[in-house]
């Protein structure tokens, strides 16, 4: 039996544990229920802020129901701003905090079937919701709902949890059960198969057994939702310190295979499925990082309870012995290092990581020895990076700014991680949009490297011409130049041009010229020779005859007379005057 279906006794009774204090909760979201409360609307706390609380967990935000339209609450609100389509909601501004406020909703199927439509697609067993802006009562609202623990309202007048799905009971016996019919409620919206497994691995939760076979049953639907949900749903299973933990489970329940289909084969040990070594792909990568295959390894694979082996250090007797210096096995126990080092970071920082982030993170076992600051002869790093980013990112649709964020953050290891190489060429980071993630990213290395030493990075020692970066130009870059590789990626293939450059050129005259593409697609900031605007510098006097001066002069522009006018005097031949 799965893990994630053994259900855990909660020893204490509900009225001794689940309680929640007032000081806990969020004084600008009491503040949007008392000023609802005002103006004679019904507003409660809703969601995962009372399924936190009640779990003694921190909440990462706070939401409120209210039988106020989107409308209304926007002429109580000055600070409020209407968005949606699907379903349309009010966020309610205090600073970068959000107060996401929604109004009681009924089931749009439901509603649907009651004025007798919608039953072709029902026919069709199409559930999918596509439109959820019915307004209905807060019952209707609580039963709408994904999941029962969900599903709970606090009232902070009275400091009671309003139960109309029995997310009570499933909370003592930490179950995630869906509200109502598994079966429906996960055809309606079947992103709430990734959310099942986000509140398992984030509360440490188990997944009712119905629930669970029909989240198997109809993982395949997954492809019928938006991509940006889907690809948003994913980022949250790594965001809320609880990455290792979802991966697994993602692994267990086979949907990585739906979502990221490389990055599932890289994690198994079934066959040759471990993703291609970008190092691999030039002629100067030492021989072990031209291993493709798995070798028939079998230290990263699942022991069934979702736990990668090469994480927690432990082997399955009944598995064949691993090798643990092969290349695919080394790329699994860096990814799991690197998810556990991720949770770690996530609770002692508060902001969460950014989708840049996760993609970068994701990416970087089989790049870990080319990014090495001590790797030589590697040839177009820039290029290799790019190539090996391109599959996660096609599959996840990436916005081009995480996508160009990833590259950059990973391409600035070189830069930001220890070498021994001292003189090694340092680019100047500082204001780059990519340093904060990129410091975050080495700190999340060093933390996976320090605990696991025999994941740390091994410098490749190719046989290429070294590149700037490698320490074979002792100079050092100036204050304002920037690592060839950094320079961000126009989507016409060639490279943006920062706003320092630009005001450079605009200085020395150049306008949009002085650069000329080199070799691998770089492009060289030297200036081109500047024009010079006003008189020239005095230089020795020189004696030339008049005559060469004059012909040195260009003529005046007289334009072509046109032969409608004539030759006259007042533009025709009836105004010439004869003297």
């Amino acid at each position: 039996m799965p893990s994630i279906l053994l259900a855990r006794r909660f020893c204490d009774t509900p009225n001794e544990k689940m309680k929640i204090a007032p000081d806990q909760i969020d004084s600008d979201a009491a503040k949007v229920v008392e000023r609802l409360r005002r103006y004679d609307h019904k507003a409660y706390l809703v969601g995962g802020c009372v399924r936190d609380l009640l779990l003694g967990l921190k909440p990462k935000d706070f939401d409120v129901v209210t039988s106020a339209t989107p409308q209304d609450i926007k002429r109580l609100f000055r600070n409020c701003r209407i968005i949606g389509r699907r379903f349309r909601l009010a966020h309610v501004f205090f600073g970068p905090k959000i107060i996401e406020t929604s109004t009681f909703r009924a089931n749009p199927r439901e509603v649907e079937e009651d004025e007798g439509e919608g039953s072709a697609e029902t026919e069709s067993g199409d559930l999918l919701i596509r439109r959820d802006n019915v307004f209905g009562t807060p019952e209707e609202d609580a039963r709408r709902r994904d999941f029962t623990i969900n599903g709970l309202f606090y009232d902070i007048e009275t400091g009671e949890v309003i139960d109309h799905v029995a997310g009570m009971a499933d909370l003592e016996a930490r179950l995630v059960r869906t509200i109502g019919d598994p079966d429906i409620r996960l055809r309606e919206d079947p992103v709430r198969i990734l959310r099942a497994v986000k509140f398992a691995a984030r509360c440490n939760l188990s997944i009712e057994p119905e629930t669970y076979r029909r989240m198997m049953e109809h993982r395949q639907e997954i492809t019928k939702c938006a991509q940006a949900r889907v690809s948003e749903e994913f980022y949250r299973l790594l965001r809320a310190a609880a990455a290792k933990r979802s991966m697994e489970l993602l692994l267990e329940t086979e949907l990585l295979d739906i979502l990221v289909p490389e990055l599932a084969r890289g994690l198994r040990s079934e066959g040759t499925n471990a993703p291609v070594d970008p190092a691999s792909a030039g002629p100067n990568a030492e021989p072990d990082a031209e291993a493709t295959g798995d070798g028939g390894s079998d230290g990263g694979a699942t022991n069934g309870h979702g736990a990668g082996e090469a994480a927690t250090g432990k082997t399955d007797p009944t598995a064949p012995t691993a090798d643990p210096e092969t290349l695919p096995e080394r790329r699994r126990a860096r990814l799991w290092a690197y998810l556990s080092a991720l949770d770690r970071q996530s609770t002692r920082r508060p902001a969460s990581p950014s989708n840049a982030l996760i993609l970068a993170l994701l990416s970087l076992p089989p790049l870990r020895d080319v990014l090495d600051p001590d790797s030589t002869g590697i040839g177009d790093v820039g290029r290799t990076v790019a190539q090996a980013i391109a599959p996660l990112i096609e599959r996840l649709k990436a916005s081009r700014r995480d996508a160009e964020l990833t590259r950059q953050m990973l391409l600035a290891l070189r830069y930001v991680l220890p070498s021994q190489r001292p003189n090694r060429r340092r680019p100047r980071l500082a204001g780059r949009d990519f340093l904060d993630d990129a410091l975050r990213l080495a700190e999340l290395v060093s933390d996976a490297e320090s605990q696991e030493p025999a994941i740390a990075g091994r410098p490749i020692a190719g046989s290429g011409p070294p590149a700037p970066s490698e320490g074979g130009d002792e100079t050092p870059l100036s204050d304002e130049e920037l690592a060839p590789e950094l320079a961000p990626i126009d989507t016409r293939g060639g490279r943006w041009r920062g706003r320092r450059e630009r005001e450079r050129e605009r200085r020395a005259g150049l306008g949009g010229g002085g650069r000329e593409p080199q070799a691998g697609g770089a492009v060289s900031a030297t200036p081109a020779p500047a024009r010079v605007i006003g008189p020239a510098p005095m230089g020795a006097p020189t004696s030339q005859p008049l005559a060469a001066l004059l012909a040195a002069v260009p003529p005046p522009l007289q334009p072509e007379r046109p032969r409608f006018l004539g030759t006259g005097g007042f533009g025709g031949p009836w105004a010439h005057r004869a003297d």
